[in-house]
């Protein structure tokens, strides 16, 4: 298989792994924190919110971060997803219009019946 073909596989496996834990935590993000612009949190706690261990917390940060969706904070610098213990607190920081921009939503709507 050519090295192009075998790229696009490992990327389309990588979303199909990270896609639900972005979705998940996102829809924590929205639903039940209302789309806040700053969240003092930590991997542990949106773990528990979410139904998700730590790393799976840790995945779906790591590609809100490198998608320009959000950033993570510790005292008053930027912070390294990979680098935070389970327990420590830290800022996530969200930019939501980048999010609403970059990303797709689907609706589905009930249908009516004579």
């Amino acid at each position: 298989m050519p090295q192009r073909e075998t790229k696009r596989l490992d990327w389309i496996r990588w979303m199909m792994r990270t896609g639900p834990l972005v979705n998940g935590l996102t829809t924590y993000l929205v639903d039940d924190l209302g789309e806040r612009q700053e969240v003092l949190t930590s991997l542990d706690r949106l773990a528990a919110a979410t139904g998700r261990d730590a790393d799976d917390v840790r995945i779906a940060l790591a590609e809100l971060v490198e998608a320009g969706d959000a950033q993570v904070h510790r005292v008053q610098e930027q912070a390294d997803v990979e680098r935070l213990e389970t327990h420590q607190r830290f800022r996530l920081v969200m930019n939501w219009d980048h999010f609403h921009e970059t990303r797709m939503r689907l609706s589905v709507r009930p249908t009516v019946s004579d």
